[in-house]
């Protein structure tokens, strides 16, 4: 689906299926500078490309994908990992092995700064089910993926996580509409702490209770602008039934003004 956004932003969300080569079909052919890809797969779906991806990813990452301890976990881990690099080596024109990434703070893989096409940003996230990158060039991107499950028990989650205002919208959400709104929340938060690059306290001090101040409740697709130091675009959207996406883009463009 395609959105037009505020400021000429666009973001689209790419669903990579089963049918057809992803590789091909559907793939932006150029990533415009005020425009957002974000790409999701079901690990599911993406078995049949196993060999093809497998053959991409790094002689590091074939090595760490041998530390996990069931083999369901390494295959994902090369899934996801060669699904990076192919999509990336399709933006910068280069062949998906020998796109050259590194691990910069907190763990979070980037392009090397020292290499081509160094104005494009990108992010992963990934739950049990399911992988989301997106992509955006001249600012920072955070995106985070969460699967929502209704038994989850989140109280205490909730008391280190949201701020008192955003725990208050809780409580007075409906409850069967409760643990929708945390894992949104979640998202939301997740998103923008992997954007920033930040800590688990700078979490605790983004407040969204203005955003989530109808109780949580929205359509499968939504942008919010936060007015915070930085200040962030938001996106949050449904990726299936059970998943719920947010995607958070600096909107000052810090990093490379």
């Amino acid at each position: 689906m395609n959105k037009e956004l505020p400021d000429s932003l666009q973001c689209s969300v790419i669903e990579i299926g089963r049918k057809g080569s992803w590789q091909v079909s559907g793939f932006p052919r150029f990533l415009e500078k005020n425009t957002i890809h974000v790409w999701s797969a079901r690990y599911e779906d993406l078995d049949c490309h196993f060999t093809s991806l497998s053959n991409v990813i790094s002689t590091d990452q074939k090595n760490i994908a041998f530390t996990f301890r069931t083999s369901d976990n390494a295959k994902k881990y090369v899934l996801r990992h060669g699904l990076v690099r192919s999509i990336l080596g399709h933006y910068i024109r280069h062949n998906p092995e020998t796109v050259a990434l590194l691990t910069g703070r907190n763990g979070k893989l980037e392009l090397d700064p020292q290499g081509a096409y160094t104005d494009i940003s990108f992010n992963l996230s990934h739950t049990r089910d399911m992988v989301l990158i997106g992509v955006i060039r001249q600012c920072r991107i955070g995106v985070d993926i969460v699967r929502m499950d209704p038994s989850y028990r989140f109280d205490d989650t909730a008391g280190y996580m949201l701020t008192p205002a955003e725990q208050a919208i809780l409580k007075k959400t409906a409850p069967d509409l409760r643990y929708e709104v945390f894992f949104r929340m979640w998202a939301a938060k997740e998103a923008i702490l992997k954007a920033t690059g930040g800590t688990l306290t700078l979490m605790k001090k983004t407040d969204l209770s203005d955003i989530f101040e109808d109780g949580g409740y929205s359509p499968e697709y939504s942008m919010n602008y936060l007015d915070s130091q930085p200040p962030f675009f938001l996106w949050q959207f449904m990726v299936g039934s059970r998943h719920r996406g947010a995607v958070a883009v600096d909107a000052g463009n810090a990093r490379y003004q």
